[in-house]
C-alpha cells in the first residue's frame, strides 16, 4: 500500500488551465514540506496536489481508517476498485479524495505514525480543506463530488454546520446538472430538447451503481432543507451492499419523493406520487440493501418536517384543524406501514451470523432509529400541546405521548447496543446524534415544560441513557485530538443539558416543543465549551459533571393519573378525532424496537 500511494507523490505533467498565467514562486524542497502546516495554499501547488498530501505511511493509515469508520455511512466507494485505482494511470483524478480523507480522518490515526511536521493536526486539516474545496469547484468529476461530500460528513460532524451548507447547495446542482438524479437509461427519454451530458457514460454496473450512491448521499443531504424535487429525481434505490461489492449485477425499484408544491394542507397525500411506478407494478425489495432503506427512512423524516411541522396552520380555524390532523393520520398510517413491510431480514440490525456475535449495520440501525425520531416529531405536538389547543379540538393526547415516550425509549435501547457493539472508535453520523437528541429531548420537552412535569411522572431513565450515548459520540467524534471545538454530538449534549437544568431550577420555565430546530447556535466557528467544567481527557461533553441520580424509577407501566383529554362539546373535527381516539388507531405498532430476530447479511458489506 505504501508503494502504492507513494506513485501520488510523484511530479506529475499535468496542468491547470491558465497555470503558465500564474507567476513563477521559488520552490525549494524544505519551503514545500513547510507548507503542509501552512493554511495559506500557494497558486503553483494547484498543478501538483499530491505534493502537499502527507507521507505515503499516514496516507495508508488514513484511507483504512476511512474505510473502516466512515465509507459505511456514506459508502459512496467501491473500495476494491478504489484501492486499484490508486495503482493505476488515473490515480490522479482521486488525489482530491484523498486530501479530503485527511481532512476527516487523520484526528483518528495514531499519531505515532506522523512526522513532526503534521502535529498540528487541524492546521493540517483546514489546509486540505481548502484544496478540496477550490480543486472539487474547478471541474465536473465524480470525485470531486465524492471529496465534497466526505467535507459535510466531516463539518456537519464537527459542529461546524455552517460552513457544510453552501457546499450541501453545490452538490444539489451540481448532481442534477450531471443528470446523476436520473437513471442513465431514462437520460434520452420525454424530452424534446436533450441535455448535453456532461459525464461519459459509466463503464459498468459498478461504476453506475457508484454514482447511484452518490446521488443518493446528496439526497441524503439534501433532506434537511429541501431542493431536490420530484420532477428532479428519477432514480433506483441504491442495491444491496454485499452485492456490489461482488460486482453482481441487480436491478432496484425506483424510489418516488413527493412534490413540496403539492403537499399543502388539504392535499390529500394519497394523490402525490407514491414510491410505486405504478398502481400494477410489483416491487422487488430483494436487491436492495441497508443504505437504501435509510434513504426512505430519511424522506420519511423530511416529510414529517415539510408536508406537516412547516405547513402553516390557524388552530382556531376548525377546518384547517381537520385538514392538519388530517395530514397527521395519512404519515402516521405511512409510517406504520413502512415498519409493517420492511422485510424480515431487515427488521433487526444484528447482522452477524453468529447468534452469540453482534455486529449492527450502521445504515440499517440508523434507518430504525430515524424512524422512531420521525414517530416523535410527528407525535410530539399531539402529545404535548398548547393549553389553548385543547379548547378547540380533541386530541390524542395520551396516546400520542405514549408513542413518544415509546420511540426514545427503544431509540436509547438501540443506541446503546450499538455503541456498546462497534469497535471503539467508530464513529457515528451526525443524523444518528440528531436523532438521539430528539429523543431525549422529548423526554423533557413540551409547552407545558417537561414530559416528567407535564404529567407529574418521574423523568424516565431513558433520559440517561440518551445523555450517556450523545457523550459516547462526541468522545469518539474528536478522535485522537483534544479540542476547545464542540461537534455536533457535544453540542446536542450540552443544550439538553441546559435545558435539564432549567426545568430542575424555575418551575416558571417553558420550553416550546418544536424549538429544536432554533436553539443550537450553528453558524460561525464557535469553540465556546459547555458550561460545565473542563471534561476529564475521555469525556468531550462533560458528562461527569452531570449529576446522574444513583437510584432511578422504572419507567411506569401505567398511565399517569394526570394524563387526561378535554372533552368539549363536538364539532366539525369530530370525524377526524374519533378516529384519532379510537382504541384500535392507537394501538397500531408504530416503534421499531430491539427483537430477535435473525437474517444472514455480508457483514463486511451489508449496507
Amino acid at each position: 500500500m505504501e508503494m502504492l500511494l507513494g506513485q501520488l507523490q510523484q511530479p506529475h505533467t499535468h496542468k491547470r488551465p491558465c497555470e503558465d498565467l500564474v507567476p513563477d514562486v521559488p520552490r525549494s524542497p524544505c519551503n514545500k514540506r513547510r507548507r503542509v502546516n501552512d493554511t495559506l495554499i500557494g497558486p503553483d501547488e494547484f498543478s501538483d496536489l499530491s505534493s502537499s498530501l502527507p507521507p505515503p505511511a499516514v496516507l495508508e493509515a488514513v484511507v483504512d481508517s476511512y474505510f473502516a469508520l466512515v465509507q459505511p455511512w456514506i459508502p459512496i466507494f467501491h473500495e476494491k476498485r478504489f484501492r486499484r485505482r490508486l495503482r493505476g494511470a488515473d490515480s490522479s483524478r482521486l488525489e482530491v479524495v484523498l486530501h479530503s480523507m485527511v481532512v476527516a480522518m487523520l484526528k483518528h490515526v495514531d499519531q505515532s505514525v506522523l512526522p513532526a511536521d503534521l502535529k498540528d493536526i487541524e492546521a493540517v486539516c483546514e489546509r486540505s480543506r481548502k484544496i478540496v474545496v477550490l480543486t472539487a469547484m474547478d471541474d465536473l468529476y465524480v470525485e470531486n463530488l465524492q471529496a465534497l461530500i466526505i467535507i459535510c460528513f466531516e463539518d456537519i460532524g464537527s459542529g461546524r454546520v455552517s460552513r457544510a451548507w453552501p457546499i450541501v447547495g453545490s452538490l444539489t446542482r451540481t448532481v442534477e446538472y450531471l443528470q446523476l438524479s436520473v437513471e442513465s437509461e431514462n437520460h434520452d427519454t420525454g424530452r424534446v430538447l436533450q441535455p448535453r451530458p456532461s459525464l461519459p457514460v459509466a463503464a459498468d454496473w459498478v461504476e453506475e451503481e457508484e454514482r447511484r450512491r452518490v446521488f443518493w448521499t446528496v439526497f441524503n443531504l439534501d433532506r434537511w432543507n429541501t431542493s431536490l424535487t420530484s420532477n428532479d429525481v428519477h432514480r433506483r434505490l441504491p442495491a444491496d451492499g454485499g452485492l456490489w461489492h461482488n460486482e453482481e449485477p441487480v436491478t432496484t425499484p425506483f424510489f418516488g419523493i413527493w412534490d413540496r408544491s403539492a403537499g399543502k394542507i388539504g392535499t390529500l397525500i394519497a394523490f402525490l406520487p407514491t414510491d410505486k411506478p405504478s398502481p400494477t407494478a410489483q416491487v422487488d425489495m430483494s436487491t436492495v440493501g441497508a443504505f437504501a432503506y435509510r434513504v426512505e427512512a430519511t424522506e420519511s423524516l423530511s416529510r414529517v418536517t415539510t408536508f406537516f411541522l412547516q405547513q402553516r396552520i390557524n388552530h382556531r380555524d376548525r377546518q384547517e384543524m381537520g385538514s392538519w390532523l388530517m395530514r397527521f393520520k395519512e404519515l402516521d398510517l405511512r409510517l406504520v406501514s413502512w415498519k409493517m413491510f420492511l422485510p424480515q431480514k431487515w427488521k433487526d440490525t444484528n447482522i452477524s451470523r453468529q447468534p452469540t456475535v453482534v455486529t449492527m449495520d450502521p445504515n440499517l440501525t440508523l434507518a430504525h432509529i430515524t424512524h422512531n425520531t420521525s414517530m416523535i416529531l410527528l407525535h410530539q405536538r399531539i402529545a404535548y400541546p398548547p393549553p389553548d389547543w385543547l379548547e378547540v379540538v380533541k386530541l390524542p393526547t395520551l396516546s400520542s405521548a405514549e408513542t413518544c415516550e415509546a420511540a426514545a425509549a427503544e431509540t436509547a435501547n438501540i443506541t446503546e447496543k450499538y455503541l456498546g457493539n462497534c469497535p471503539r472508535e467508530g464513529v457515528v453520523d451526525s443524523q444518528f446524534a440528531f436523532c438521539v437528541f430528539v429523543s431525549a429531548r422529548v423526554l423533557l420537552a413540551d409547552p407545558g415544560v417537561v414530559h416528567w412535569r407535564y404529567y407529574g411522572t418521574p423523568l424516565s431513565p431513558d433520559y440517561w441513557t440518551l445523555m450517556k450515548c450523545l457523550d459516547a459520540m462526541a468522545t469518539r467524534w474528536s478522535g485522537r485530538v483534544q479540542t476547545s471545538r464542540q461537534n455536533s454530538a457535544a453540542r446536542y449534549f450540552g443544550q439538553l443539558n441546559a435545558i435539564h437544568r432549567a426545568c430542575q431550577s424555575d418551575e416558571n420555565f417553558k420550553l416550546d416543543v418544536l424549538g429544536y430546530s432554533n436553539e443550537i447556535e450553528w453558524t460561525g466557528d464557535s469553540q465556546k465549551t459547555a458550561p460545565a467544567a473542563v471534561p476529564a481527557p475521555e469525556s468531550t461533553t462533560g458528562l461527569s459533571q452531570v449529576a446522574f441520580p444513583p437510584d432511578l424509577p422504572p419507567m411506569l407501566q401505567s398511565s399517569p393519573a394526570r394524563m387526561s383529554y378535554n372533552t368539549g362539546s363536538p364539532d366539525e373535527l369530530t370525524t377526524v378525532t374519533s378516529i384519532l381516539l379510537d382504541q384500535q388507531y392507537s394501538e397500531m405498532d408504530r416503534i421499531i424496537s430491539l427483537n430477535n430476530a435473525y437474517f444472514a447479511s455480508d457483514v463486511a458489506y451489508s449496507t
